[in-house]
């Protein structure tokens, strides 16, 4: 639905200048205003909002181009009215002759918004103009430097990307000029800029991308094509701070066409002809915001809205029956001198690439199995139960170091007289990150609760869960954090840090509060509230989320947003605190802006892709800044994001929970069409969105499986059912019941 307001005229003195007979529109509290040049006739194009004028990319001249690579602008010479449009017209011609006619449309998009519709047609092209580009902008704060204001570019600037460590981020140097990122490497396409000062916020979003392209655009080198119908949109820094938007979207002063940044532009343009489609939709909306967090919301749930992803749906019961076959197809309990799931599986062959363990993570040894005792009980296969319980009985009899800090990862030998031997790291840094730890000990504490529930006690994994509980109680720093990773090596009767930073202290908390609540042990409570303290002041209130991509570490990623939801939600459990909860929130509001909400399509000419051409990208998610692949990983997080609708009423979590629980499953061979004859387990472990489009690692690794099995696992615990459709039809009172009753003993 369009909003639709009355055009005005006035004559009176406007703030910031204008005078003389302007025309506009009005939205909510803002205005479009179009001022008329009494010597020429011209019209400029300014916005006012909150009693502030923001000028265009170029003041006094709304029509912006480059061609040949240099700057022409121009103005808009007929103004006319049709149902509430200003429909804007205007030339630019080239220093060749060629001529740009510019048709702009504008209209109120809702309160506080403009949509603006641009055509762009090529008249008396001359042979002399090879290639061009468009732009549009606003200048939200003149004479003002970038410190002065906020940032938001999903997946790819966020609050403190001038603070953080990034090798290889698009925004991360204060002294660049221009950052425009191409949109299909962003999953929905919009900036938004806040004003520290006064909380004056502005966004733009591309409405309606097709954003298509060919296998041409590929590279460095300045490409001129038709085919690409792909924006750029960002920030430009002059004397003043712009939101700016480019068709087609070259890339930079960094860019991450040719993979990692470089400190150059990825150029892109159209070719100068008659005919040519340049066309595209903005939408452009002011409002005040009381933090950062309340602005990222706004934007990102407006953006949403004009998207409306569709959801997928899969038959997820069948999905989880493969999923759970497909564990059971590769797990070893012979031939190797350890049991366990291969590291990762070739795609399409589905042979086993690697037979190397890792508790947590990617490898998730733990967690896997965990669902195959889980289902071993529940489908009374016993063997399931077997191999799962013979998995965690190597574990626990063998990872943990003398006082407890657990050794992560395991290659085992084969042959009947062969040793394996444990890795001295789980990251680049070295000894056993945080994350893995806790991740892989939280899947035997599972385990643990589970048997114990179905009259099996195995006190040698509640012994190694205590001992690690212990550890964890012994070496938390005095401020309530744990370090990333912790070396092997005892140093001075510890194991001294080999990655020094806080961030990824939300790791443990979870662990912790199941295992105080398995034991009854008031050291693990306390020790979870005091981590958890650390994160409200450290993560939650600085909207730091950072470090728990561990391969990729201190940078800021959608993990470390998910992690902070774990924690943030046990805590929340545990004690009831609103704090937590809205912790927990701010957490979930900002993990979910990693996730593709619209449609890249593959390259119009492309030939084989990794990620399947005819299925939808909706739900895949970026993993972190300073890299552009893209995975499923946000398949973990679909159960919490129901917890979270369930208790905030909110029904976009309900709707992010069903996108988690459905779309994730894309690259996933749930209906053996993806590869036949093969497990239906079997899925991409991680691809490319932008150009080289839907190229990816052909491989499937153990957390593929777990990122599926573990939220669905929980849902049956919780609901009584994994199908959250099926559950949305239970009273919402019995729905809220479930909800408050999900953390005790596993």
């Amino acid at each position: 639905m369009k909003y639709v307001f009355p055009l005005f005229i006035t004559a009176a003195l406007l703030t910031g200048g204008l005078t003389a007979e302007d025309i506009g529109i009005s939205s909510g509290n803002a205005r479009l205003l179009l001022h008329q040049d009494p010597a020429d006739q011209s019209y400029s194009l300014a916005f006012e909002a909150a009693g502030k004028i923001m000028r265009t990319y170029e003041p006094e001249k709304p029509l912006s181009l480059e061609v040949n690579g240099e700057r022409i602008d121009g103005s808009y010479t007929k103004v006319s009215q049709e149902n509430g449009t200003l429909i804007c017209q205007g030339i630019v011609t080239s220093k060749h002759g060629t001529q740009f006619l510019f048709t702009d449309r504008f209209l109120a998009e809702k309160p506080d918004s403009f949509e603006l519709r641009r055509n762009v047609a090529i008249q008396n092209d001359s042979l002399e103009d090879h290639f061009f580009n468009s732009l549009f902008g606003i200048e939200v704060t003149a004479k003002s430097s970038l410190e002065d204001s906020e940032y938001f570019v999903p997946g790819v600037w966020y609050r403190t990307n001038f603070k953080t460590r990034m090798a290889g981020a698009l925004a991360k140097n204060p002294n660049d000029h221009y950052f425009l990122f191409r949109e299909d490497r962003l999953p929905l396409p919009l900036a938004m800029l806040r004003n520290v000062s006064d909380g004056g916020t502005v966004s733009m979003i591309h409405a309606a991308s097709e954003p298509t392209t060919f296998t041409g655009d590929r590279g460095e080198e300045r490409v001129v094509d038709e085919r690409m119908q792909f924006g750029s949109i960002g920030v430009r820094q002059l004397d003043g701070t712009s939101l700016a938007f480019m068709f087609p979207g070259s890339e930079g002063e960094q860019n991450h066409v040719a993979w990692r940044s470089t400190d150059r532009w990825a150029l892109r343009s159209h070719p100068v002809k008659k005919g040519i489609q340049h066309h595209y939709k903005l939408v452009i909306s002011f409002s005040k915001t009381a933090t950062y967090p309340d602005a990222v919301e706004t934007t990102w749930k407006h953006a949403f809205d004009i998207y409306q992803p569709k959801i997928r749906p899969v038959d997820v019961k069948a999905a989880f029956r493969g999923l759970v076959e497909t564990l059971d197809h590769y797990a070893v309990s012979r031939g190797y001198d350890a049991p366990g799931f291969p590291f990762s599986v070739n795609l399409p062959s589905g042979t086993a690439r690697a037979y190397n363990y890792q508790m947590g993570f990617i490898g998730r040894q733990l967690p896997n199995a965990y669902v195959l005792i889980h289902q071993g009980i529940a489908g009374k296969q016993n063997d399931l139960r077997i191999k799962g319980e013979e998995i965690v009985d190597f574990w626990a009899a063998n990872s943990l170091t003398g006082d407890g800090l657990p050794r992560t990862w395991y290659d085992p030998a084969k042959g009947n007289d062969a040793k394996g031997s444990w890795r001295k790291s789980d990251n680049p840094r070295g000894g056993t990150a945080m994350r893995v730890a806790t991740t892989g000990m939280e899947g035997m504490l599972s385990a643990y609760s589970l048997d114990k529930r179905n009259g099996t006690d195995k006190p040698a994994w509640l012994a190694a869960c205590r001992k690690f509980g212990d550890w964890l109680v012994a070496n938390q720093n005095d401020d309530g954090s744990y370090y990333l990773a912790y070396s092997h090596q005892l140093i001075d009767g510890r194991h001294p840090p080999t990655e020094t930073s806080k961030f990824t202290t939300t790791n443990p908390v979870r662990f912790l509060i199941t295992l105080h609540q398995t034991t009854g042990d008031q050291r693990y409570q306390d020790a979870a509230l005091r981590a958890g303290e650390f994160a409200l002041t450290n993560i939650h209130h600085t909207y730091n989320y950072v470090g728990s991509v561990i391969d990729n570490p201190n940078v800021i990623d959608r993990e470390s947003g998910q992690e902070a939801i774990y924690a943030f939600l046990a805590l929340h459990d545990l004690t009831q605190e609103k704090r937590w909860l809205e912790a927990a929130v701010q957490a979930a509001r900002y993990a979910e802006t990693w996730m593709y909400a619209y449609e890249i399509p593959v390259e119009i000419d492309s030939g084989v892709t990794d990620f399947p051409k005819d299925r939808s990208i909706v739900g895949q998610t970026l993993i972190a800044t300073g890299q552009s692949a893209a995975d499923l990983g946000f398949a973990f997080s679909s159960f919490d994001y129901y917890r979270l609708y369930l208790f905030t009423g909110d029904p976009h979590f309900l709707t992010i929970a069903r996108l988690l629980v459905h779309n994730t499953k894309q690259a996933l061979n749930w209906d053996g069409s993806l590869y036949p004859d093969q497990p239906k387990g079997l899925q991409l472990e991680a691809f490319s969105v932008t150009v080289p489009r839907r190229k990816g690692v052909m491989e499937c690794l153990s957390w593929n499986y777990t990122a599926h099995l573990d939220p669905l696992v929980r849902f049956q615990d919780a609901f009584g059912s994994m199908d959250i459709e099926a559950i949305e039809k239970l009273p919402l009172a019995k729905r809220q019941e479930f909800n408050r009753s999900v953390m005790k003993p596993r």
